[in-house]
């Protein structure tokens, strides 16, 4: 990889680079500059990574990086630069307060004004793997499709959800705080967007072992205002949904623990409508108080 794969945008962008290319599973990535502004491109994006980057712009800036230019598979998007890591905070300081930041930030995502400019996937679509791993092997695969069914069907508020918050998608902004990069952008049932973070940790290939998950069940649903049956549930059908996407790898072995020992639980879809309306109503008052407290910060600047 070398700048000839970032020259065309270089070019029509008026960009600088700032430091060397390097790539992720899915686009290639270079940090720029433009005006003096820190700034990062991504570019030869797949198509999941074109989606995400569209939604990333319906943010409008609000708990997320700021996207400055689009265009087919490539993004100019404002660079999170600041020194401060979760995962280093979680280490050093304990994960109550990483995970207190996490689900401030799904919330505020979650009452973002828009408009998005690529329709959400839903989650009914989203979930498909399981569908297809529940025809094919049965087992831990129909428990989770059951549980998705249920949760699907006992849907009453959708929001729009990243999908993928965690340690590593929430990044010191400095002054703007922490920002999201890489959201997936589904909507659907809010309480669906905290499940992922249950299971980051530093269990075989980076996840969480399923006594550290089931542990942190009650205190991001107390974080977040859910009925934690309810956010098990959709726990279970995420860590399902990587044991089908990663099937025969270290994560995907890794995904299927924790699915296991989590579909024995009763009631895993609990939490009707007044939770939902409720969770969805703190949701609302944290967005709106970020967008005054941002609205302010620049105002000041």
């Amino acid at each position: 990889m070398d700048l000839l794969d970032f020259q065309p945008w270089l070019d029509r962008w008026l960009l600088t680079p700032d430091g060397e290319p390097f790539a992720s599973t899915w686009s290639r990535l270079l940090p720029v500059r433009r005006d003096g502004q820190a700034l990062m491109l991504k570019a030869c994006m797949a198509d999941q990574e074109v989606h995400g980057s569209a939604f990333l712009a319906g943010y409008g800036g609000q708990g997320a990086v700021r996207v400055l230019e689009r265009e087919a598979d490539a993004v100019l998007l404002e660079r999170a630069g600041g020194p401060l890591s979760l995962s280093d905070i979680a280490r050093d300081r304990g994960e109550e307060i990483t995970f207190a930041t996490l689900c401030s930030a799904v919330a505020t995502l979650q009452f973002a004004p828009g408009p998005f400019p690529v329709d959400p996937i839903k989650l009914t679509t989203w979930f498909n793997v399981i569908r297809e791993a529940s025809a094919f092997a049965g087992g831990i695969y129909a428990r989770a499709e059951a549980v998705l069914e249920r949760l699907l069907a006992t849907t009453v508020v959708e929001a729009p959800l990243h999908g993928d918050l965690h340690h590593g998608n929430l990044l010191d902004g400095g002054g703007r705080g922490w920002l999201a990069i890489d959201p997936k952008g589904l909507k659907g049932d809010p309480a669906c967007d905290y499940a992922i973070m249950l299971l980051a940790g530093e269990g075989p290939a980076g996840v969480a072992v399923p006594e550290v998950v089931r542990g942190r069940l009650a205190r991001i649903s107390a974080l977040a205002d859910l009925p934690p049956s309810r956010l098990a549930g959709w726990t279970l059908c995420v860590s399902a949904q990587y044991a089908g996407w990663f099937h025969g790898t270290p994560m995907g072995e890794a995904m299927m623990a924790v699915a296991l020992s989590l579909a024995d639980g009763e009631d895993l879809a609990g939490g009707g409508e007044r939770a939902q309306v409720r969770a969805m109503g703190r949701a609302r008052a944290i967005g709106e108080g970020h967008g005054e407290s941002e609205g302010k910060g620049e105002g000041e600047g």
